[in-house]
């Protein structure tokens, strides 16, 4: 399937234009005066995106009407909303553009393409970006003074599409790619805490078992059973602990269930 791509340099370049513009009027706070929001994202483009791939091409309508969509999603959210309530909408997105690009029939090659999900981030989702990762890009003065290192920079892990589970295109899909096609409100039902599926999903070995994703999901959806940070990283330090010693492909949904609910019960004690 042929796609369009941008190039690193060409992400890169375009960010920190538009980080820029931003940034160019800020109250004595440091946050910004002039709107965030972004409405024609393809007049910066300036021909930039290559297309990448063979046989029928990727089309950007799904991927445009996912775009409106998400931005409606975040419409009523302020932009400083705390981490882990932008978190839940994050995954009411992520089933959205999960949606988009599955329905357009997204093959490996293109999934794995660094590029693809640069063009995603910055063609389509550039703003919701912004709205997600806005404390990167204004962030609360140093009581020391000291100036904050460059807000641009630090903000091009979320687009520059190097790392997949910090991309914000590349994880929102990999956040509903991971539940393995079942139980898909799981993506924004687990909640109460930002790092749940970066930190213990996406970035580690239980992330490649769709089963033991839904069985920590499940758990984590339910106020009953809801680990907060600590505790969540002391199970997820034993679960992969656990999962060095086994072959968690072997694993069907019943066993997973038990293995995370064993481990689990532990830090509700």
């Amino acid at each position: 399937m042929s796609c369009l791509t941008l190039s690193l340099g060409e992400a890169l370049e375009v960010s920190e234009n538009r980080i820029a513009r931003l940034r160019s009027g800020l109250d004595d706070a440091g946050k910004p005066t002039g709107p965030l929001v972004i409405d024609s994202l393809n007049e910066d483009m300036n021909n930039r995106g290559h297309f990448s791939g063979e046989e029928h091409e990727f089309s950007d309508q799904l991927l445009e009407s996912a775009r409106h969509e998400i931005e409606d999603l975040i419409g009523s959210h302020p932009a400083d909303l705390s981490g882990a309530r932008k978190d839940v909408v994050e995954g009411k997105a992520s089933l959205v553009l999960h949606r988009a690009i599955s329905d357009l029939g997204a093959d490996f090659v293109m999934l794995d393409d660094p590029g693809f999900w640069r063009y995603v981030a910055i063609a389509h989702l550039w703003n919701f970006a912004v709205w997600r990762e806005y404390g990167t890009l204004f962030p609360k003065p140093k009581a020391s003074g000291e100036p904050a290192s460059s807000p641009a920079r630090k903000f091009a892990v979320y687009v520059d599409g190097r790392k997949f589970h910090e991309c914000v295109p590349s994880r929102m899909w990999l956040r509903v790619n991971v539940l393995g096609g079942q139980e898909l409100d799981l993506a924004f039902k687990a909640e109460g805490s930002t790092d749940f599926w970066r930190s213990h999903i996406l970035r580690v070995k239980a992330g490649e078992h769709p089963g033991i994703v839904r069985a920590m999901a499940r758990r984590q959806a339910e106020e009953s059973t809801r680990l907060a940070t600590t505790p969540l990283r002391e199970f997820a330090k034993q679960l992969n602990r656990t999962l060095q010693n086994l072959v968690s492909a072997m694993l069907d949904d019943e066993a997973a269930d038990v293995l995370v609910e064993e481990l689990w019960e532990r830090q509700l004690r």
